[in-house]
């Protein structure tokens, strides 16, 4: 049986493709014939559409339909993940042009908010019961959703708030450190002293924290962080001087730092020697080099001293501590020389062999200051026997020696 509204659209069906044929026919007209079968293709169309709904035909006495109909369903929820996926795959394609960490943040957070959202559309399927539904999903996700979550987000903030503080300056740290824990107070005070605050809008406002933090993470990240010294020391100061002799040579032109190299000058190096540790606390098992007011070298070494020996010895391939004690009344530093070495610098497209001293040193120390440095020394003295030394007494092999002054050798042999 047709319906009333069947019956309507099947006439005007039969009307639209009548007129479309004998317009065609009689008239010859193309945009004519283009329209009319356009109407009668439409018409067709709603026709089936309403043959399959017969006209949503329901009698006012009928309560089944009035329960079962899909207006009489409840309303899905409102949810967040479409926009938590959506925002997570804008994560995920800024990180592919620019920052792997990025891309790896914004895949996870992809995977979060597509399982939430599965999970969601499933539970309320689940029954006709909201609450029932609720239940549902409570039960499969809480015990998953709220410690990942909470991993998940503290992680994420803490590396976009790591990158923010890389990328500023050291004082400026501190300056977003002590504005930020004032804002973190003042809120935490206007909270606890003003009216309740429902659960959503709180949500919201550390959504919106979170989603700031993230952004000012990826972007501060994408530039870069701030540039971080190395902190100069003695080995820095004497491999650039070998291994960059030009640049080093420009240097001390300029007044930046002493010309020589740094294990064999006297005088202070800028930030090497800068507040340098002066104190050294009790250890066992060191050696001690002591310089003297007469300006000459004394040592002491764990357990009983050789008798007849004017040379300290220190064990190859082992690390062995030596403590320098200034009892002179002038600043001086301690430089082991242990022979020669060949350094490598590459120039253009090759590489060539510069030989130099092999030289360690601690930094320049008060009188009455001491300073511990460790040394390894992975050569014998006696492969150096034919060469002489020319910051010892006269002979070859290994010595300790204070710059500027010539008294001050000590000659050291490694078996």
């Amino acid at each position: 049986m047709f319906t009333t509204g069947s019956k309507f659209l099947i006439g005007a069906s039969v009307v639209a493709v009548l007129s479309a044929v004998i317009y065609g026919i009689g008239q010859g007209g193309v945009m004519g014939t283009v329209g009319l079968s356009s109407a009668a293709v439409g018409l067709i169309g709603l026709t089936t559409l309403n043959l399959f709904l017969r006209d949503s035909n329901v009698f006012a006495d009928d309560e089944a339909p009035v329960e079962s109909s899909a207006a009489a369903q409840y309303a899905p929820s409102a949810s967040v993940w479409p926009l938590g996926f959506a925002f997570a795959s804008v994560v995920m394609a800024v990180g592919l042009v620019s920052y792997q960490p990025i891309l790896v943040i914004g895949l996870i957070a992809l995977l979060a908010a597509g399982t939430e959202w599965t999970v969601q559309a499933w539970s309320e399927r689940a029954s006709g019961d909201v609450e029932h539904n609720a239940a549902v999903r409570s039960r499969l996700s809480n015990p998953l959703e709220y410690p990942v979550g909470s991993i998940i987000a503290a992680g994420v903030v803490i590396y976009g708030f790591s990158r923010v503080m890389l990328w500023l300056s050291k004082t400026n740290t501190v300056v977003a450190f002590a504005v930020l824990a004032t804002v973190v107070v003042a809120v935490a005070f206007v909270l606890s002293f003003g009216r309740k605050i429902k659960t959503g809008a709180m949500g919201g406002i550390l959504a919106v924290g979170a989603i700031a933090m993230i952004a000012a993470g990826t972007l501060t990240g994408l530039d870069g962080e701030r540039d971080i010294p190395v902190f100069e020391t003695t080995a820095i100061w004497q491999e650039e001087g070998i291994l960059h002799a030009e640049k080093y040579a420009e240097g001390a032109e300029k007044g930046k730092h002493p010309a020589e190299l740094i294990c064999e000058s006297p005088e202070a190096f800028p930030e090497a020697d800068k507040k340098a540790s002066q104190t050294v606390a009790a250890k066992s098992g060191t050696f001690q080099v002591f310089l003297r007011e007469n300006g000459s070298l004394d040592y002491d070494v764990p357990g009983n001293l050789p008798e007849g020996s004017d040379a300290i010895t220190l064990i190859r391939s082992n690390p062995s501590n030596v403590i320098f004690r200034n009892e002179s009344n002038e600043e001086a530093r301690l430089t082991l020389d242990l022979g020669t070495e060949t350094f490598e610098v590459e120039e253009g497209e090759e590489t060539i062999g510069i030989e130099a001293r092999n030289q360690v040193c601690t930094t320049l120390i008060e009188p009455g200051a001491a300073q511990i440095f460790t040394l390894e020394v992975d050569q014998p003295s006696f492969a150096f026997a034919d060469v002489e030394n020319p910051n010892g007494d006269g002979g070859d092999g290994f010595y300790f020696f204070v710059p500027g002054i010539e008294a001050a050798t000590l000659q050291v042999i490694v078996p």
